[in-house]
Formats: structure tokens, sequence, C-alpha cells
């Protein structure tokens, strides 16, 4: 009877086109034949050692999440908590967490003002409530963001990037100018940082 292959046999059958000895490259044959490490090409072994490093990684990484599992059962069957749970509690708890949240979101506008020279200068502004569209300062882009720290860091990070690309812009009025291209840049990065439209229903109906 055959003796079953080892770890390194097994790994380097990965490399035959068919996954058997017959298609091993010869410069990997021997290495397999012999069982040794030493015998393989340095690209090759080093790789070897990778992977031996990453499978410990894995096997550390269960490891640790299974007595993670382990205490977390240990912990819920002192306090009485068993695997099944009260659903309807649990849609209403997180229907409530949910109601809760949206009153955190912010708007963040980008809105146009445009000056008597014919220029407009643009402002982010941050609400409860987003602008109509129309009227004076013109709305450009809306969006929703989790909080008003989240929404006042946004700004200050928009700030401090045109400041430092030298555009202009007006520090205590918060008002900056941008030309096509770069504006929009600007509504492209406020597009991508905004929730996803489920999200922002959820905060409309809040």
């Amino acid at each position: 009877m055959a003796e079953s292959a080892t770890a390194l046999q097994e790994w380097l059958l990965r490399h035959a086109p068919d996954g058997s000895t017959a298609t091993l490259p010869s410069n990997l044959q021997r290495a397999f034949d012999a069982d040794d490490i030493r015998l393989l090409p340095v690209f090759v072994a080093h790789a070897w050692q990778e992977h031996l490093r990453s499978e410990e990684c894995r096997g550390l990484r269960e490891a640790t999440d299974a007595e993670q599992q382990r205490l977390e059962a240990v912990f819920h069957a002192q306090i009485g908590l068993g695997d099944g749970h009260d659903g309807d509690l649990a849609l209403q708890l997180g229907r409530a967490v949910e109601r809760r949240l949206a009153t955190c979101h912010r708007y963040l506008q980008l809105t146009a003002q445009p000056m008597p020279d014919g220029l407009r200068w643009f402002r982010l502004e941050i609400s409860h409530i987003p602008t109509a569209p129309g009227g004076l300062p013109e709305t450009v882009q809306v969006g929703i963001v989790e909080s008003e720290s989240q929404a006042k860091a946004i700004c200050e990070a928009i700030h401090e990037v045109l400041a430092a690309r030298g555009f202009a812009v007006s520090a205590e009025q918060g008002l900056f100018h941008l030309q096509g291209p770069q504006l929009g840049a600007l509504v492209a990065i406020l597009k991508r940082l905004a929730l996803p439209e489920s999200e922002s229903v959820l905060a409309l109906a809040a």
C-alpha cells in the first residue's frame, strides 16, 4: 500500500498541470521523490516557506476564534441565554435603534452663491433638513452623512485640501471658488461619502 503524501508533496502536486506526479516539472519531481525541500529551486522553496507561515497564521486565527466562541458559550450559559431568541422583540429593538440613529444623520449640502462679478463661489453647509431646490443660494449637491461630527470632519478635510492646492478659500465664510473639472471632483467625492439610498430613505422617514 502506497504511503500517503506528505504536506510538502501535496503542496508540490499543486504545481502539476493535472495534479499528478506524471506531469510534475522535473526540477520539482526530484524534491517530491526525496521529500526534501533542499532540492527545490530557491524561488519554489521560498514559496513553500510562505505557505507554511500562512497556514500557521490561519491556524492561530482559527484557534483564537474557537476559544472566543467557547468563552461566549460559557458566558451565555451562565446568564441563561439559550440558542433561541424572541424574534418579535429583536425586530422592535432593531427598528427603534434605527430610528434613533437616523436622528443623528445630517445633510451635507454643496451650495453655489453667485457673486456680482458673475463668478460662483461654493459653500458646504450642514443641516437637519435639505434646502429646497432653487432660490439663493443654489443647491448643487445634497447627501446624508452619519452624524454632525462626520459632516464637520468632511468639511474640514475638503477645506484643507483646497487651501493646500491653492484654490481661493474664505475660511471665515466657508466659501471657495472652483472651476468645472474641480467642482466635478468635489461632487463625485460627496456622492461617494453619502449614505446609501436605503439609509437615506430611513432618515427621511424618521
